[in-house]
C-alpha cells in the first residue's frame, strides 16, 4: 500500500470505531432511560405521584448505574451483530442503514432473551414485553 492508502485505510477505521462507539453509547443512554420512564410510568398507574425532579434524578441516577454491564452487553451484542450486518451486506447488496438498524434491534432482543433464559431473570423491567 502506498501511503495515502493507509492513511485512508486508517481514517476509515477510526471512523468506523467512533461510530460504533456513538452507537453504543447512546443506546445504553437511551435504554437505560426507557427502562427507569417505564418503571416509573408503572409506579404513576399505580397511583403514585412521582414529580418531574424525582423522574430525571432517578433516570440519571439509572443511566450511571446501568451503563458499565449494560454497556459492556450492547457492546458485545453489537460487535457480532455488526459484522454479521457487515456480510450480509457484501453478499446480498441490501440497504445498509437498514441491515444495521435490523441486526442492533436484534443484538438487543437476543441479548434480553439469552440473560432471561440463563439466568432466570428479566434483565431489565422495561424489557418484560416488546414495548416495555
Amino acid at each position: 500500500m502506498r501511503p495515502k492508502e493507509i492513511v485512508g485505510t486508517e481514517m476509515r477505521i477510526l471512523k468506523l470505531l467512533l461510530a460504533f462507539v456513538a452507537a453504543v453509547i447512546v443506546t445504553t443512554i437511551l435504554g437505560a432511560a426507557f427502562h427507569t420512564q417505564f418503571v416509573i410510568g408503572r409506579l404513576t398507574d399505580l397511583g403514585i405521584a412521582v414529580p418531574f425532579a424525582d423522574r430525571m434524578s432517578t433516570t440519571l441516577h439509572d443511566i450511571a448505574g446501568m451503563a458499565p454491564l449494560f454497556g459492556a452487553v450492547i457492546a458485545t451484542g453489537f460487535l457480532i451483530a455488526f459484522l454479521t450486518g457487515a456480510l450480509v451486506y457484501r453478499f446480498a447488496g441490501v440497504q445498509r442503514d437498514l441491515i444495521y438498524v435490523i441486526a442492533g434491534a436484534a443484538a438487543i432482543a437476543v441479548a434480553l432473551s439469552a440473560m432471561a433464559a440463563v439466568y432466570n431473570i428479566t434483565p431489565i423491567a422495561g424489557a418484560r414485553s416488546w414495548l416495555g
